[in-house]
């Protein structure tokens, strides 16, 4: 169990020491952090920051043996009031001014001083507060040897070590008083996290280097007692880890040179592997306590932070949090005047008010995507331990690129899409001698790289190759396990044989037959592939149109721009040693040299102008290095990491984009374009038809040689005004996309497609001729077998209610297992979820009598508590009767709205006052039942846009009552009629208008302020209700597959069929047409086709925390991707296990606007729009969740629908089918609707069998 109440934390620099010019620190209080600490705290809400690392300062507190604490209260005051956990170091490198380290008291100060901070702080906390009593054991040893701390009478030469000995001895001390005073307290010892390696050229530094290395163990291991025993530490005080890590943590020995994080030093070792190495050596759990960057690198740094911390988890590593240190800038200790720029937050030095925070918005930005991929991961984990079957999918990936080649688009996407998958990137293989194999590594957060080696020689996916790679690659996958397969080559697709993929992806991210040397059977491979995948991308809009009549699904996504990371290169200070020794006046590129690069114009280029430096950085493929133009002014660099590319762009005055005009440019999209925008740089390129055609506002676009040259000048003379036009233009277009937004596409795209396969693969198989004549046709048999009275399909509240009341001589069929339709309930983790939010209200005797005769004492009543949430504030529904507590210039535009719509010229006919107080429902979506007595006309042919404004007015329609409804129903609101409105509606009650705007309106009253639900079993129980009353023949698990209406013969999925007399339907009117085929005539097969309706998804949320709200329903009109929450948790307290609470989100879609995210990704939305609208916490666990999909959910009432409705209707009843229910009479019905509707079908037919007895 986790001390800390958030995974990410914020870290405020509290150095309280006195640096070697004499200064006396005080941290806090040079950046205003000590006086602001409320203001500070509050800032860290939007990033779901819960627990701050904070220090006391002894130095600070203890004066003439007194201790004042009151820095430490108000701070603490501070957090109670932001809802923040504080984490305190207790010495921050300072102590008292009359304290020296080698005192002999020392140890025992510092023991009493903890021990009494700890009584002090006690009070404050309700859970196990955390504590670090001396920072930084081995660094503060490490300084005092060196002279960054001052010490008197340091023994020599082994001072470093004496101090640190004599800091574990008054740690240990501390940890046993702070115990004492509080015996709840977790301790955490925070210490540097290095890697050190050896000097190349000094053999010895090899044992150097390594036993440098095991240094940073020595405190750790002393207080547990594995070093120098005598000391007197032991397991128990190794409590909890805190790891410091920042971006010059790792160096050569002896030349103390830094391995440059932001170069891509190849002997750099990964973060992720370094929090192994401590926690395979402690098994203690771990806090990266302190991380942070400097200056443009931040945002970089940060999201390489969370892609390690996610590989470490994965790894197994108990990491509990990431804290982010310093989150406010500070300054130099030795230094106090010079600022760093390392904080989520800087100050404003040269505005009014020089202490302003200003958040550092693409470190905000990299933060939260950080955040949001490592929390995918966090989830996905935390699944994976509660349950094998809640592993990750895999997606395999077959691909002609290596992994390690260039950072591009397949290392873009499928990092990112690794938050979702597991993703096994299996490259071309490479000749080894001996037994085939595979070498597999894992260079990134569920990720593993596949390389296969063989002793053939064939270069490639070469015909050769397949079957050894077959046999090598079929373990991989247990033969039930259907894994995504996604190809970047067509030459691989043999290798799918091996496989039973639940979905084929193709990724076109170029036209590789025009590529040099392509392999000859390429296309044929395309062509097969094209035919065989699910889903095809593209690359760019020419390769879009190229492909785009080939398949039926395919998806355009040129390449996008990690901008965070492209933005480095905006500080033109940054730079790489590389081109420090080449003159100013630098043209670049960077990108792989090939047969796409036209290598006469670089030529051409270069001698235009002997004083331009032109840099070519990248590697050399297919071409033969020797034609590379060679001149004093042309820089060929290299393949360099994709980590240092933006340090070469800051010292570029033009980027290039020298690309040759041949076949195998025609389809291209280059990458780095955005890339070089990010850079906010002049660009040139060649006549590229993707960029001309998209960016040629940002581009200079050259159609030949000389005009390239005249484009360079142009760029490098371009005026301040030019550049700083051009930079926002670029900017832009940065904005406009990111590789985490196609991401998001690209998974909801996939997320969309296995749904669409799943659906297909449960409903009837496709038939051809030849089987369908075998299976749907008619037989004698069938026209001759006996006939049933009354065939009724669908047994949810329509049906059972046909059932029962029609009784002996009906037969009831059900697909699903059981009964209800979508009033089904179902249980999990010791929550009850309905299948969309149902309850029961009725003024009909009869639908109450019935209510009691299902549930007896199992119906449990209460009051209605439906609520909105608008403009950030909870007001009572209905909407225009509780203004109170909105802002008050909506509330003045509500009610002049209604005023104006009461008594202005387009205003209705006045009616009296008592009459207009019966309201109506303004959601429109059903949740409050309808009278039937209403006082104002529905003006005839009236659209349902212009209805809303006419009877409450434009404020309530404003903000609420349009966008509610437009987020709804999912169509133009002037496309639909008020017909299903109940005829006749009520005006506006300007008193109680003007009564709710003024004070809160009281709970609701009358016949409809309370409901019913079951109180055990969800609402599942009132449709399982009747099944002891049935006297008709319930069949379940029984699929309709053909309807002869001509012969009255009904074909099961099993092979069975029934003849039948008449038939009720309640299933969706447009499923009944479809299966009848051709036997139902064109224009009633039209009028099906254009029914409308609304789908809707509801996402469960079993939340780990009771009570979360007393509402019912909550509307939200705003930006939530639901329109609703059903508060499950509500309906009756059974609903919950102890301790939890349910909400269910309903989102409606439909084809033209469908789900903008599937799967976990859709989940995860709805719980952070949870978060953000209030109802719940960040850090509220998540017990489980579910989703419910109902394709037909929502009849829309467009202008059409009656007159398609009455033709369907007036056909089906001569082939003896009557429609019954909210989808197949395609009405607004409720469930005490539902109940009506099939008593009354029942009835109908009934009476059909009794005139026909008579007439007989």
């Amino acid at each position: 169990m986790t001390p800390f109440t958030s995974f990410w934390q914020a870290g405020y620099e509290g150095a309280d020491h006195i640096n070697p010019a004499g200064i006396a620190l005080s941290m806090n209080d040079l950046n205003q952090h000590q006086a602001r600490a409320a203001e500070d705290y509050a800032a860290l809400a939007p990033f779901a920051i819960r627990t701050v690392r904070e220090s006391v300062g002894w130095r600070l507190c203890e004066r003439d043996g007194r201790y004042d604490f009151s820095t430490v209260a108000a701070r603490m005051q501070a957090a109670q009031q932001q809802g923040i956990q504080l984490s305190w170091t207790f010495c921050h490198y300072g102590w008292p001014d009359d304290l020296s380290l080698f005192d002999h008291d020392f140890v025992s100060r510092f023991a009493a001083f903890c021990g009494a901070l700890a009584r002090f702080l006690a009070p404050w906390y309700h859970s196990a507060p955390v504590y670090s009593p001396m920072n930084e054991i081995s660094f503060l040893s490490w300084g005092i040897s060196v002279g960054v701390f001052a010490c008197a009478s340091c023994p020599q030469p082994d001072c470093a070590d004496a101090a640190k000995q004599q800091l574990v001895r008054a740690t240990l001390a501390a940890c046993d008083a702070i115990w004492q005073a509080d015996p709840r307290a977790r301790l955490l010892h925070c210490d540097p996290l290095i890697h050190i390696v050896p000097d190349p050229a000094d053999p010895d530094s090899v044992q150097t280097a390594a036993l440098m290395r095991e240094t940073q163990y020595q405190a750790w291991d002393m207080l547990s007692g594995r070093l120098h025993p005598e000391l007197g530490g032991a397991e128990r005080y190794l409590d909890l880890i805190g790891v410091n890590y920042y971006h010059d943590n790792q160096w050569e020995q002896g030349s103390n040179q830094r391995l440059y994080w932001h170069l891509g030093d190849p002997r750099r070792a990964p973060l992720h592997q370094l929090l192994r190495q401590v926690y395979q050596r402690y098994q203690r759990p771990l806090l990266l306590a302190e991380t942070s960057h400097v200056g443009s690198g931040r945002g970089a740094w940060i999201g390489q932070i969370g892609a390690q911390v996610a590989q470490a988890l994965l790894a197994g590593v108990d990491l509990l949090g990431i804290c982010l240190y310093p989150i406010l800038d500070r300054p130099l200790w030795e230094h106090p005047t010079f600022w760093t720029r390392s904080g989520l937050w800087d100050l404003d030095w040269l505005g009014p008010d020089p202490y302003a925070r200003q958040l550092q918005h693409p470190y905000a930005d990299a933060l939260r995507q950080a955040q949001q991929s490592l929390q995918h991961i966090q989830l996905s984990q935390r699944h994976c331990q509660e349950s094998a079957m809640n592993n990750p999918p895999v997606l395999i990936v077959f691909s002609h690129l290596r992994w390690g080649f260039v950072f591009q688009r397949p290392q873009q996407l499928l990092t990112r899409l690794a938050q979702h998958y597991r993703v096994l990137f299996v490259e071309e293989p490479v000749w080894q001698a001996g037994p085939p194999g595979l070498h597999q590594s894992q260079p990134a957060a569920n990720i593993t790289v596949i390389q296969p080696h063989t002793d053939i020689q064939a270069a490639g996916f070469h015909d050769s190759q397949i079957a050894p790679l077959q046999l090598l690659l079929a373990p991989l996958m247990d033969e039930d396990q259907q894994p995504l397969v996604w190809f970047y080559t067509p030459m691989a697709l043999p290798l799918l044989t091996p496989f039973n993929p639940a979905l084929v992806i193709y990724d076109c991210m170029d036209e590789l037959s025009a590529f040099h040397n392509a392999p000859r059977q390429l296309q044929q491979r395309e062509s097969a592939l094209m035919t065989r995948a699910d889903l095809v991308f593209t690359g760019g809009s020419s390769l879009y149109e190229a492909k785009r009549d080939k398949h039926p699904q395919v998806y355009c996504f040129p390449s996008s721009v990690d901008a965070v990371h492209f933005e480095q290169a905006r500080d033109r200070s940054n730079r790489h040693p590389l081109q420090d020794s080449i003159p100013a006046r630098r043209l670049g590129y960077y990108g792989v040299l090939d047969e796409r690069i036209d290598l006469p114009l670089i030529a051409a280029l270069a001698d235009s102008h002997p004083d331009w430096q032109i840099i070519m950085v990248g590697p050399v493929v297919k071409i033969d290095p020797a034609s590379l133009p060679q001149r004093v002014n042309i820089h060929w660099l290299g393949q360099q990491p994709y980590q240092a590319l933006p340090q070469f762009l800051a010292g570029w005055d033009v980027c290039l984009m020298p690309f040759a005009l041949n076949a195998s440019t025609r389809y291209i999209s280059p990458t780095k374009v955005l890339e070089y925008m990010a850079a906010q740089l002049p660009i040139v390129s060649t006549a590229i038809t993707d960029v001309a055609r998209h960016y040629a506002d940002e581009v200079a676009v050259a159609g030949d040689h000389q005009q390239f040259i005249t484009a360079c000048e142009r760029a490098i003379a371009l005026s301040a005004a030019d550049r700083l036009a051009l930079a926002g233009n670029m900017q832009a277009k940065v904005a406009a996309t990111s590789w985490d937004s196609t991401v998001e596409q690209v998974h909801a795209l996939i997320q969309q497609a296995l749904t669409r396969k799943q659906t297909l693969t449960t409903a009837s198989p496709p038939l051809t001729e030849p089987q369908q004549a075998n299976v749907s046709a008619l037989t004698p048999a069938m026209l001759e077998s006996a006939a049933v009275e009354c065939l009724i399909i669908g047994a949810g509240p329509t049906g059972l209610s046909a059932g029962y009341h029609y009784g002996e001589g009906a037969v009831l069929l059900e697909k699903n297992a059981t009964p209800g339709g979508w009033c089904r309930s179902v249980e999990d983790q010791g929550f009850t979820f309905d299948y969309a939010g149902h309850i029961m209200f009725s003024q009909d005797p009869y639908v109450l009598q019935l209510y009691q005769m299902l549930l007896g004492d199992n119906l449990h009543w209460q009051a209605r508590e439906a609520w909105v949430y608008t403009d950030g504030v909870f007001t009572r529904y209905p909407f225009q009767s509780a203004l109170h507590g909105l802002p008050v210039e909506v509330v003045k535009e509500c009610v002049l709205g209604a005023i104006e719509a009461r008594y202005g010229e387009s205003a209705p006919v006045a009616v009296p006052l008592e009459r207009a107080r019966q309201r109506r429902d303004c959601c429109a979506d059903g949740a409050l039942p309808d009278e039937g007595n209403g006082v104002g006309e529905v003006q005839d042919q009236e659209d349902f846009h212009h209805f809303i404004l006419r009877t409450w007015g434009k404020g309530i329609a404003r903000h609420f009552a349009l966008p509610y409804n437009q987020k709804l129903w999912k169509v133009p609101l002037t496309d639909m009629e008020t017909s299903w409105l109940g005829g006749r509606v009520p005006l506006p009650d300007l008193a109680q208008i003007i009564d709710g705007a003024l004070q809160p309106l009281a709970k609701p009253v009358g016949p409809n302020a309370r409901f019913g639900y079951p109180l055990r079993g969800g609402f599942q129980a009132l449709m399982s209700g009747f099944l002891p009353h049935l006297k008709c023949q319930l069949e379940t698990g029984a699929r309709l597959i053909r309807l002869h209406p001509q012969a009255h013969v009904a074909l099961l999925a099993d092979g069975r069929h029934y003849r039948y007399q008449q038939l009720i339907s309640t299933m969706p009117l447009p499923e009944l047409i479809k299966l009848m085929g051709d036997e139902v005539p064109d224009t009633v097969q039209q009028a099906a086709a254009q029914l409308q309706f609304v789908s809707v998804r509801c996402v469960n949320l079993g939340i780990g925390r009771a009570g979360l709200t007393d509402k019912h329903w909550i509307y939200y009109p705003g930006d939530t991707l639901f329109h609703r929450i059903f508060v499950q948790g509500n309906a009756s307290p059974h609903c919950n296990p102890p301790g939890g609470f349910g909400l269910t989100c309903e989102i409606t879609y439909n084809a033209a606007n469908p789900l903008p995210l599937e799967g976990e990704a859709l989940i995860e939305r709805c719980r952070q729009d949870c978060i953000r609208v209030g109802m719940i916490r960040d850090d509220d666990r998540l017990l489980c969740a579910s989703q419910v999909d109902m394709p037909y959910a929502y009849v829309v009432y467009d202008h059409a629908r009656s007159r398609n409705v009455a033709l369907i209707r007036q056909w089906l009843l001569t082939q003896d089918i009557h429609l019954s229910g909210r989808y197949s009479e395609w009405e607004y019905y409720n469930s005490d609707h539902a109940f009506l509707a099939g008593k009354r079908a029942a009835e109908n037919v009934r009476m059909q069998h009794l005139s026909q007895r008579t007439r007989g």
